[in-house]
């Protein structure tokens, strides 16, 4: 085999670029504390968060935004499969104004969980995870990640959140009276605010 072969089977090109849907809700305060990008693997994308969280989280005094990846809501397939998918997380986060907190749901958890071996998130929270068995690698930066779930959740069991959360160092947080759509289920609002009670902690105290 060649070198040029060799180099061209082993070498990835960057994903395209996609015109990505991004849904924002602006925090009404005058100062407000770092955005949060959500990201989840429900086919219904950014639009997902749009009923209830966005408002939530803007009213806690994060700006707040939703990202479809490629294949979601009115973001376009693209190419580049879960690289592709991480791209566009990366690339949504670094288009916001500061330095974010990303939350993923669903297999957006996996897409969390890489981008921000890329992107230096102040926090990631990896909710009701599907796909990720162990980190890629350290956060960047350095930041804190939580692991959550719901504790009935057939689609993302105990297990797989004890799995996730070892990986990190750090135990699972297990919500009650909600199912493995945290956006919209019933009881969405107590699990919401006990992940921005937690992502306004000063771990230093």
């Amino acid at each position: 085999m060649s070198l040029e072969l060799w180099r061209r089977r082993i070498r990835k090109a960057p994903p395209k670029s996609v015109a990505r849907q991004l849904i924002e809700k602006s925090a009404d305060l005058d100062v407000a504390g770092p955005p949060i990008l959500c990201v989840t693997g429900d086919a219904r994308g950014a639009d997902a968060f749009a009923e209830h969280w966005l408002q939530r989280i803007a009213d806690r005094g994060h700006p707040a935004y939703a990202v479809s990846v490629r294949g979601q809501g009115e973001t376009p397939r693209g190419d580049g499969g879960t690289d592709g998918k991480v791209h566009d997380v990366v690339q949504a986060a670094v288009s916001l104004s500061s330095r974010a907190i990303v939350i993923g749901h669903d297999l957006g958890a996996l897409w969390a969980a890489h981008a921000v071996v890329r992107y230096p998130a102040l926090a990631t929270v990896l909710l009701a995870p599907k796909g990720l068995r162990r980190p890629a690698a350290a956060p960047a930066g350095g930041g804190r990640v939580l692991v959550a779930g719901a504790a009935n959740d057939r689609k993302s069991p105990v297990k797989r959140l004890e799995q996730v959360a070892a990986a990190y160092q750090t135990a699972p947080l297990l919500f009650s009276h909600v199912g493995h759509d945290f956006m919209t289920d019933a009881g969405w609002q107590a699990p919401l605010d006990a992940i921005l009670d937690w992502l306004n902690e000063d771990p230093t105290a």
